[in-house]
C-alpha cells in the first residue's frame, strides 16, 4: 500500500517594514495589522505550528527598530524556505520636487534596497514609495500606475519607466506596487496571498474588509440565536474545576463530569492543548499553591501538603524537589517573605 507523502510546509515569509523619518505611518500600520491577523487566524487553525510569517521593522541602515506592533522576530525554522519581502511606505513630500530631495537625503536606505533585490528579495511599495525602485532602475522599461499628483514628474525625472498604468496595484517579477495609501490594506493582503497563501489572504479579507453580503445576514442570525456565545471547551472546564479543587483527591471521572466529557476525549484534548495530562497539570497547581504557602506563612509542611491535596507529606516533599530543584525546606529558606516564627512581632531594639 503505497505511503501519502507529507504536504510541505509553506515558505516563511520574513517581512521588514521601513521606517524613514518621512514615512507615512499609516502605509506600515496597515499593512502591520494584516500581518497580526494572519498570524491570529493561522494560529486558530494550526494551534501547534509556529506562524508563516515575521516582520520587524527596520530603519534606514537595515536596523531593527523596537515597536509595540511588531514583534520580536522568532528564529526560522530549520531547513525551511524563507522569503524575503522589503515593504517602501508611503512618503509624506510636500510637492513633487520634494520626493527627489527626499532621495537625495536618504542614500543609506536606497542602498538598503537595492542590496534587498540584488539578493532575490522582494519588494512591495506603497504610492510614493514607488520613488525608491524607480530611483534605482527597478521599473526601467515598466508599466505601473503612479499617484496622479506626482505623475508628470515622475514621467519627466524617470523616463526610461511608464508610469501610465491605471490598475490601482500591480506584480511584475519580485516587484510589488500600489497607487494610494488607501489602499494598504488591500495591497498588503494581495502580496500575503502571492508570497505566503492565498486561503489564509482570502480570510484576513473577510475579517479586514467591508463585506456587504455578511453585514446584512449577521443581525439576523444574531436576533434568531445562532450566532450566540461560544460554549467552553472540556479543557477550559476540566482546567476551571481542577484550579477550585486543589486539595480534593484527584478523580479523572470527576473531572470528566465536570468538563462533559468522557474519561478517554477529556485526556486526548487536554494532553493535545496542554501537553500535559489532567493530573501533571494538577500536580503543576500544587506545587505553584505550596510554594505561595512556603514563602508567606508559618504553616507546617504536613499542613501545606495538605493544603495541596496531598495526603502524605513524603510524596509532597518528593514531587516538589522534583518539580523545584530544591526541597520544600530550602525554597522557605531561600524565598521567605516574612519572619520566622520566632521573630514575628518581635522588634529589635534599637540602639
Amino acid at each position: 500500500m503505497a505511503t501519502r507523502s507529507a504536504s510541505p510546509s509553506p515558505p516563511l515569509l520574513d517581512v521588514r517594514l521601513l521606517w524613514l523619518p518621512e514615512a507615512l505611518p499609516g502605509t506600515l500600520f496597515a499593512a502591520a495589522d494584516v500581518m497580526r491577523t494572519a498570524a491570529l487566524l493561522h494560529r486558530f487553525r494550526h494551534p501547534h505550528e509556529p506562524a508563516p510569517l515575521r516582520w520587524r521593522v527596520v530603519d534606514g541602515g537595515g536596523r531593527r527598530i523596537s515597536t509595540p506592533f511588531a514583534p520580536e522576530p522568532g528564529r526560522a525554522p530549520r531547513g525551511r524556505a524563507t522569503r524575503q519581502l522589503l515593504w517602501l511606505p508611503g512618503l509624506a513630500a510636500e510637492d513633487a520636487p520634494h520626493l527627489g530631495e527626499l532621495m537625495a537625503r536618504h542614500g543609506t536606505a536606497l542602498r538598503l534596497v537595492r542590496e534587498h533585490a540584488t539578493a532575490g528579495g522582494w519588494i512591495a511599495a506603497c504610492a510614493t514609495g514607488l520613488v525608491m525602485p524607480a530611483h534605482l532602475g527597478l521599473l526601467d522599461g515598466r508599466r505601473v500606475a503612479a499617484p496622479w499628483a506626482f505623475q508628470s514628474w515622475l514621467t519627466r525625472v524617470y523616463p526610461r519607466c511608464d508610469f501610465s498604468g491605471t490598475e490601482p496595484m500591480s506584480h511584475r517579477d519580485r516587484l510589488f506596487t500600489c497607487v494610494a495609501p488607501a489602499l494598504t490594506t488591500e495591497f498588503m493582503l494581495r502580496v500575503l496571498g502571492q508570497l505566503l497563501d492565498p486561503d489564509l489572504a482570502q480570510a484576513c479579507a473577510q475579517v479586514l474588509l467591508h463585506q456587504p453580503e455578511r453585514q446584512q445576514i449577521a443581525p439576523a442570525l444574531a436576533q434568531q440565536q445562532w450566532l450566540v456565545r461560544t460554549s467552553d471547551s472540556p479543557v477550559h472546564r476540566a482546567m476551571q474545576w481542577l484550579q477550585h479543587h486543589i486539595d480534593e483527591p484527584y478523580c479523572l471521572k470527576d473531572v470528566a463530569t465536570a468538563a462533559a466529557a468522557s474519561e478517554r476525549t477529556l485526556l486526548r484534548q487536554f494532553q493535545l492543548v496542554t501537553g500535559q495530562t489532567p493530573l501533571q497539570y494538577l500536580h503543576d497547581l500544587r506545587i505553584a499553591r505550596a510554594k505561595l504557602l512556603l514563602e508567606t506563612t508559618l504553616h507546617g509542611l504536613d499542613a501545606i501538603a495538605q493544603a495541596c491535596g496531598y495526603a502524605d507529606t513524603a510524596s509532597m516533599r518528593r514531587l516538589f524537589k522534583r518539580a523545584a530543584g530544591v526541597s520544600m525546606s530550602a525554597h522557605r529558606q531561600r524565598h521567605a517573605l516574612r519572619s520566622r516564627r520566632a521573630h514575628w512581632q518581635v522588634r529589635a531594639k534599637r540602639t
